[in-house]
C-alpha cells in the first residue's frame, strides 16, 4: 500500500519494499545490515542522469532538510520494532532464568534471614539494639547502588554489569559463611547488597534487550515472579537449612550462606559465558569522557547518601526510639541531600542526568514509583512478626513456621500465572493493580480480627485464607506495576527504570519494618502481645487502601513513553517480525 506525506514542500513516496524522494533525501541506518527490502533511491539524481549520491552525502543532506521532528516521524514510519539483540529461544529462556535465579537469590538471602536473627545475634555477640542490622546492612547499600548500577547498564554494556555483580555475590556470601568478627559481618553483607544491587537493573536492560515486544510481557512477569517467590519461599529454604543442628563453622546460617553460594557461581559463570554484550545508550555517538560524563557521579553520590541516611535514621529509630539522635540526625539530614539531588538533575541537560527527567514525564510513572512503595510492606509486615510468633510463642521449628507461611507463595505463583494474558486481555494495568491493593488491604482485616493470633482453628479460618486473597492479590499488583513499568520506556532508559523500581520496593520494605518495630513497643511485649502485631496490620491496611486510590483516580490508560513496547502496542506496531528493519 502507497501512501504520501508532506515534509515542507517535498513529498515523498513509500511503499513495502522501496523508499523514494523527490528532495528530501533520505539514507538507511547505516548500522543496519544489507538487504534486498531497503533500498533508498534518489529519484532527482535519476531524473538527471547521475548515479545516486554515496550514503555520507545523503546523510549529511537529509540532516539538512530535515528538522528533529520530522526525523523522529520518518523513523517510525520505516522502523519495525524488535528486539535489539536475536538469539535462539533455548537460549534466550534459558538466560531468563539465569536472571531469575540472581534475582530469587537477592531477595532469598533477605527473606530467609528471619529465621536465623537469633541465631547470628547469639552466635557473633550483637546487641539487641543493632539487631536489625542483621538484615539490613544488606538492604541499604542494596537499595542505595540500585541507580547507579542501572545508569552504568544503559550507558555502557549491561553484561559485565550483571555478569560479574552475580559472581561477587556468591563469593561475598561464601566469604560471610565464615565470619567470626560482628563487624566483619556487617561490612561484607554491605558489599554483598552493593553486588545483588548490580544483578536487578542490568537483568531488566537484558530481557529488553533479547526478548520481543510480544515476549516481553511473559518474560517480565516470570522475572518478577521470581522475586516475589523469594520472600516467601526464602523462608522455606531458612526453614530447611535450619535442621541442621551442628555448632562453630557449621551451624546452620553458615551453610544458609554457603547453599546461596553454591547456587550463584555456576550461574554466574554461565552468564558470563552465554549473556550477549549490549550496546549502551549512544554508543556511536559518545566518546569514553564523554559517557564518563553521562554517569553523573555527583548525582549518583547525592542519592546514595541520602537513601543510605533516611534507611540508617528508620532502622536506628526503630531499635533505639523516634525521638533519639541516632534517628533524627541521619533521617532530617536525608531530606536535603534528595532536594540537592532533584536540583541537580534539573540542571543538567537531557542525558547527562542519573535520572532523566524526560522519566518523570512518562505517563503514570511518578504515580507507578510512589504506589511501589506499598507493594514489599503487604509481605515484610506480617511475615516478620508472625514467623517470630511461630517460633517464639508457640515453640515451633523453623521449618514448621516457614511452612505456615507457604500458601503465601502458592497463591502468589497461581495468580502470576493469569497476570499476562489479563493483562494483554485488558490492555491496561489499573484494575489488576487497583483490586490487588483493595484485596490486600481485607486480608489484613482477617490478621487483625484472627482471635490474638492462636493457632489450631483460628490459623485454619484466618491466616490462611488471608495469606492466600492476599499474597495473590499483592502479586497482582506487583506484576501489574512492573510490567507496566518495564513496557512504558524506551529500551535506553530500562537500567534506570528497573533500579528506580528496586529503590521504591526495597526503601517501602523498610519503612514498613520500621513503622511496624515503632508499633510493636505500644504496649509490653513487643510481637508477643498480640494487640501490637495489630496495631502494624491497621496501619499497613490503611497504606493498601490508599495505595489503591491513588491508582483509581490518577493512573491515566493509554499512554506511553514514546518509542517504548508499550507505545508501539498503543500504536499497533506489535508484530511477529523478529528483526528491526527499515521498509
Amino acid at each position: 500500500m502507497t501512501t504520501t506525506e508532506q515534509n515542507g514542500n517535498a513529498p515523498f513516496e513509500r511503499n513495502d519494499t522501496i523508499d523514494t524522494y523527490s528532495s528530501t533525501i533520505a539514507t538507511p541506518d547505516p548500522n543496519a545490515s544489507p538487504s534486498p527490502n531497503r533500498t533508498v533511491v534518489d529519484l532527482d539524481a535519476q531524473a538527471n542522469g547521475k548515479e545516486g549520491a554515496s550514503p555520507q552525502k545523503l546523510e549529511k543532506k537529509l540532516e539538512e532538510e530535515l528538522t528533529s521532528e520530522q526525523a523522529l516521524q520518518r523513523h517510525k514510519s520505516t522502523t519495525v520494532n524488535g528486539a535489539e539483540i536475536k538469539l535462539s529461544q533455548k537460549r534466550k529462556w534459558f538466560l531468563l532464568l539465569v536472571f531469575s535465579v540472581a534475582q530469587y537469590l537477592d531477595i532469598a538471602s533477605y527473606s530467609g534471614l528471619f529465621v536465623f536473627t537469633d541465631a547470628i545475634l547469639n552466635d557473633l555477640d550483637i546487641l539487641y539494639e543493632s539487631s536489625s542490622w542483621i538484615i539490613t546492612a544488606y538492604s541499604v547499600t542494596f537499595a542505595a547502588f540500585l541507580l547507579f548500577w542501572g545508569r552504568v547498564s544503559d550507558l555502557y554494556s549491561a553484561k559485565p554489569v550483571f555478569a560479574y555483580g552475580f559472581l561477587f555475590l556468591g563469593i561475598t556470601n561464601l566469604i560471610i559463611s565464615f565470619m567470626t568478627n560482628k563487624y566483619a559481618y556487617f561490612v561484607i553483607r554491605a558489599l554483598s547488597g552493593i553486588a545483588g544491587a548490580a544483578t536487578i537493573p542490568s537483568a531488566f536492560r537484558l530481557i529488553l534487550a533479547i526478548f520481543e515486544p510480544s515476549e516481553l510481557n511473559v518474560a517480565l512477569t516470570l522475572f518478577g515472579l521470581s522475586g516475589a517467590l523469594a520472600n516467601v519461599t526464602g523462608l522455606v529454604l531458612g526453614g530447611i537449612i535450619g535442621f541442621i543442628t551442628a555448632h562453630g563453622q557449621n551451624e546452620a546460617y553458615r551453610w544458609f550462606f554457603r547453599v546461596i553460594a553454591i547456587i550463584c557461581l555456576p550461574f554466574a559463570f554461565a552468564a558470563i559465558t552465554l549473556v550477549p554484550k549490549t550496546k549502551g545508550d549512544k554508543s556511536d555517538e559518545c566518546n569514553s569522557r564523554d559517557k564518563f560524563k553521562r554517569l553523573d557521579l555527583i548525582g549518583a553520590f547525592l542519592m546514595l547518601v541520602a537513601i543510605i541516611l533516611l534507611i540508617l535514621g528508620l532502622t536506628l529509630g526503630a531499635s533505639y526510639g523516634w525521638k533519639t539522635a541516632k534517628f533524627l540526625v541521619p533521617f532530617l539530614l536525608s531530606w536535603p541531600l534528595f532536594v540537592a539531588f532533584f536540583v541537580w538533575e534539573a540542571r543538567l541537560p537531557e542525558g547527562y542526568a542519573l535520572i532523566p527527567p524526560s522519566f518523570w514525564k512518562i505517563p503514570n510513572m511518578t504515580l507507578l514509583i510512589v504506589f511501589a512503595l506499598g507493594i514489599y510492606p503487604w509481605w515484610a509486615v506480617n511475615q516478620l512478626p508472625l514467623v517470630e510468633r511461630f517460633l517464639a510463642v508457640f515453640n515451633e521449628k523453623p521449618i514448621i513456621a516457614a511452612v505456615r507461611m507457604l500458601p503465601q507463595g502458592i497463591a502468589a505463583l497461581a495468580v502470576a500465572m493469569t497476570i499476562p494474558p489479563l493483562l494483554q486481555k485488558l490492555g491496561s494495568g489499573k484494575w489488576p493493580i487497583a483490586a490487588g491493593m483493595l484485596l490486600g488491604s481485607v486480608s489484613y482485616l482477617l490478621m487483625i480480627f484472627a482471635n490474638h493470633g492462636e493457632l489450631g482453628e483460628t490459623y485454619w479460618r484466618y491466616l490462611f485464607p488471608a495469606f492466600i486473597i492476599g499474597s495473590g492479590a499483592a502479586m497482582a499488583s506487583f506484576l501489574g506495576t512492573n510490567i507496566t513499568v518495564m513496557t512504558s520506556v524506551p529500551p535506553a532508559m530500562s537500567g534506570v527504570a528497573g533500579a528506580m523500581l528496586q529503590v521504591s520496593l526495597q526503601v517501602g520494605a523498610v519503612l514498613g519494618l520500621s513503622v511496624q518495630a515503632g508499633l510493636l513497643t505500644l504496649n509490653e511485649g513487643s510481637f508477643t502481645n498480640y494487640s501490637n502485631v495489630q496495631a502494624s496490620f491497621w496501619f499497613q491496611f490503611g497504606w493498601s487502601l490508599l495505595n489503591m486510590l491513588l491508582i483509581v483516580i490518577f493512573f491515566r490508560p493509554g499512554k506511553a513513553a514514546e518509542g517504548s513496547a508499550r507505545a508501539d502496542k498503543l500504536e499497533g506496531k506489535e508484530g511477529p517480525e523478529s528483526a528491526a528493519v527499515i521498509v
